[in-house]
């Protein structure tokens, strides 16, 4: 009998481990096919380099616009936007629509570490804004937290001349 009550709490307890388990944070289900900073390096590539290599679902396909989508958790999305001109890609937008607060603001402090990582470091801060990119740097990057409580977040990448 006790073996059988072991064996039933064992089986129990790591089908709890693993439906809890997750497949982790907002942030790293966001950088798994590609982590955001490598995303300023799509800057500047031309459509075709960045049609070849995004894994999203493609939403608009326009002569200066593409638009992905991308699942994420059980019932929220983000969308990847790129807009091009005759020199490549000069702007990486990225919305992120999420269902509670607390995944919003998981993906936006992910963002800051690892954009402290890079030449970027730490960003400004004003007004809801976090912005990296000082002059002589090949990007500017900010991140729009404003609306985090209602589990929105804006992410922009674009090409400094």
């Amino acid at each position: 009998m006790i073996k059988k009550i072991t064996s039933t709490s064992l089986l129990l307890f790591l089908l709890i481990v693993v439906s809890c388990g997750g497949i982790g944070s907002y942030y790293e289900q966001f950088t798994k096919d590609k982590p955001f900073t490598s995303r300023i390096k799509d800057l500047n590539k031309t459509i075709d380099e960045v049609r070849a290599n995004e894994k999203g679902k493609l939403i608009r396909d326009d002569i200066n616009l593409l638009k992905y989508v991308y699942e994420i958790g059980e019932n929220d999305t983000y969308q990847i936007s790129y807009q091009f001109d005759e020199k490549g890609c000069w702007e990486v937008g990225i919305d992120c629509y999420f269902e509670k607060e607390e995944d919003a603001v998981v993906l936006v402090e992910g963002v800051k570490s690892e954009m402290a990582t890079t030449i970027y470091g730490s960003p400004t801060e004003d007004n809801y804004l976090y912005r990296w990119g000082e002059t002589g740097e090949p990007a500017s990057i900010e991140v729009d937290y404003e609306n985090t409580s209602r589990g929105l977040v804006v992410l922009t990448i674009m090409a400094v001349e």
